[in-house]
């Protein structure tokens, strides 16, 4: 018997503003442990599939991140990382989850292998999930209903009533299952309320199923979108754009009569707002910080910072949210409407909801530490083996002081190595380029002057790498 596993990687991602912006979105932001949630999804399945046997779909913008995060991955070997990346799908665009689950089926058949009795896991990436022995003793449950044709869903028992939240209501033990009766999506809260009550679980959003299985409920109850299944692979990604957008929960799982669920006895959180991070991390404390923060005469705030010091006083139920180029105060129970501040954010032509300070690229990050209308100061992160596109500037000439590692450079016809505390310079108009020849990153602190010290200020000649 074949197991697979898909993770999803594709969301932006916007109730996390501003931590999680649209070119990087939340589940690549650093959590717990300098890891990403995008690392934890990948670490927690290695006890249950082999690396080629687990497949990543995401965005075209997402690509290279992706690639980067399983790069700094310290489990995987080299072989082991080649092949995740090797296994990343890419989704034409966003059409939500059940084309997203379709489409990787179809890639999976295309490149490799697929039994009809193959059993597939689907994983969001975007979820904290603790401890790992019961989450692997879980996933183990859900073989036996998935072979036998059931469509398996994993639930939490709910700690607190909470609108944003599927419920599902299943009962009648199997042993291993539940049988589902009932999805109720995302509910008033006075409806949360009698669901929890009346015993009903979270929707964790992770689906088993055998291929054949779910191929036949798909048959069933979205037949407008199984028709596209039909095609083959490079047809159904060129006519991708024309199938609709529906989600597995709505478009499968709340008409399928062979819905089961398997209980999640662990800490779970999908992390999808201010509030449930706060729910996640602080249980009964009065305040929370991660960071660095002081409270005085305040109860029940949380605080998020990087560098800087946050203090609250004479504070109740504020959410303070501090990034690099923008600080978010709101009330606790009102994050999900944070959504809704992008979305005029963006209307507004702020660039505030794509990216940060921080860019991440196939060959790193840049962090632009200070930006005035002549000059620009950046930190420079170039990934072991890792080479910046031969480029060259028509405005601004470029100062690269090296803080940590070592980097080979080519300054016109010069090649030249630099170390800690050594520097280059670079002349406007000189094609130049930097590799990273080492096993770990090289740091740069770049400055730039001259009239115009912006992006597309940049001639390439060759492809980073």
């Amino acid at each position: 018997m074949k197991k697979t596993a898909l993770i999803l990687a594709g969301g932006k991602g916007t109730r996390l503003w501003p931590l999680s912006r649209e070119n990087f979105p939340k589940q690549f932001v650093e959590f717990k442990d300098g890891r990403s949630l995008f690392q934890m999804a990948v670490i927690r399945l290695l006890p249950l599939f082999l690396c080629k046997d687990i497949f990543i779909i995401t965005q075209e913008n997402y690509k290279f991140t992706a690639y980067n995060q399983i790069d700094q991955i310290k489990e995987l070997n080299p072989a082991a990382k080649t092949a995740l990346k090797g296994n990343v799908i890419l989704e034409p665009e966003p059409k939500n989850t059940l084309p997203a689950i379709i489409f990787s089926l179809k890639y999976m058949e295309y490149k490799f292998s697929m039994p009809a009795d193959s059993l597939v896991y689907v994983f969001p990436s975007d979820q904290m999930i603790e401890p790992a022995k019961k989450f692997i003793q879980a996933m183990r449950k859900a073989e036996s209903p998935a072979l036998a044709g059931r469509m398996v869903v994993f639930g939490v028992k709910p700690t607190h009533p909470k609108e944003g939240y599927g419920y599902i209501i299943a009962r009648n033990s199997k042993g291993a299952y539940f049988m589902v009766d009932k999805y109720v999506e995302k509910p008033p809260l006075a409806v949360a309320q009698k669901l929890l009550a009346g015993g009903a679980f979270w929707n964790a959003g992770i689906f088993c199923f055998s291929k054949n299985g779910f191929l036949s409920e798909l048959k069933a109850y979205q037949p407008q979108i199984y028709k596209y299944y039909g095609l083959d692979y490079e047809d159904f990604q060129r006519k991708f754009g024309a199938i609709p957008k529906v989600s597995m929960d709505n478009g499968i799982m709340q008409n399928t009569k062979k819905a089961a669920l398997v209980k999640f006895d662990l800490r779970w959180s999908d992390l999808g707002s201010w509030d449930s991070i706060l729910q996640y991390y602080a249980g009964e404390a009065s305040n929370f910080n991660i960071g660095k923060a002081e409270f005085l005469d305040s109860s029940d705030c949380f605080t998020y910072s990087g560098k800087r010091l946050m203090c609250m006083v004479g504070l109740k139920d504020v959410l303070a949210i501090d990034s690099s180029d923008s600080v978010l105060l709101i009330k606790k129970g009102y994050s999900d409407k944070v959504r809704d501040l992008v979305a005029l954010i963006e209307k507004k032509g702020l660039s505030h909801s794509k990216d940060g300070l921080t860019v991440s690229r196939p060959w790193g990050y840049y962090t632009v530490l200070h930006e005035e209308k002549d000059y620009k100061v950046k930190e420079i992160g170039v990934f072991a083996g890792k080479s910046l596109s031969l480029q060259r500037h028509k405005y601004r000439s470029e100062h690269w002081n090296v803080v940590e590692g070592r980097l080979d450079a080519l300054v016109g016809s010069r090649k030249i190595s630099a170390g800690r505390n050594e520097s280059i310079f670079v002349p406007r108009n000189l094609k130049h380029k930097i590799s990273n020849p080492g096993k770990k990153t090289v740091k740069i602190i770049e400055v730039q002057i001259g009239p115009r010290v912006e992006e597309s200020d940049i001639e390439r000649f060759d492809a980073y790498r």
